[in-house]
């Protein structure tokens, strides 16, 4: 019996295989792997698995796992202590600097990819972000950047065209390409 999972796997696959074309914009270069939010563990634990066929069929494979991304941005932020004394005062950081610390992050592991151009970048636990900032804001900062190929692992939905991050009220329509189970 085929999983949800595993359909995710083989439909990964079969557009993993399509020739890469390099004229695509940035944005056309983005993947989405849309799952229900209640797989998530069930896809985090198949990680291997896309890495395993993203390396079978040549391709480079490389992880960016923003699972405790605010955690590290706020053990290094010079107001923290305060920040947790008085939570609201930290809404216009979060907004702006945790932001550019995600984006650097990406950037930053993106530009020490060797063969960029003929690796899937894999952002894996975006969900950490939800609640602080959008996903659409970091990855309309970040596609320039995108020379093989993002895979977003996406625990939502994608309806008409548009994305909804964690079944969220207001979605977006991007140029990425969904792939679903």
């Amino acid at each position: 019996m085929t999983t949800k999972v595993d359909a995710l796997i083989n439909n990964y696959e079969n557009v993993l295989k399509e020739p890469w074309n390099r004229k695509l914009s940035g944005q056309e270069k983005v993947w989405f792997l849309v799952y229900d939010p209640a797989e998530q563990r069930k896809v985090m634990f198949r990680l291997g698995d896309f890495e395993r066929v993203t390396l079978k069929h040549k391709r480079h494979w490389l992880e960016i796992n923003l699972a405790d991304s605010f955690a590290r941005w706020m053990a290094q932020h010079e107001y923290r202590e305060e920040y947790f004394n008085e939570p609201m005062g930290i809404q216009d950081q979060v907004e702006t600097g945790f932001k550019e610390y995600v984006v650097t992050l990406i950037g930053e592991t993106i530009s020490q990819a060797p063969d960029i151009e003929n690796t899937v970048i894999a952002i894996t636990n975006v969900n950490a972000l939800f609640g602080f900032i959008k996903l659409s804001d970091v990855l309309n900062e970040i596609y320039h950047l995108n020379k093989g190929r993002i895979l977003i692992f996406f625990p939502g939905e994608f309806h008409n065209n548009h994305f909804r991050l964690m079944d969220a009220r207001d979605g977006w329509s991007y140029l990425a390409r969904p792939i679903t189970a």
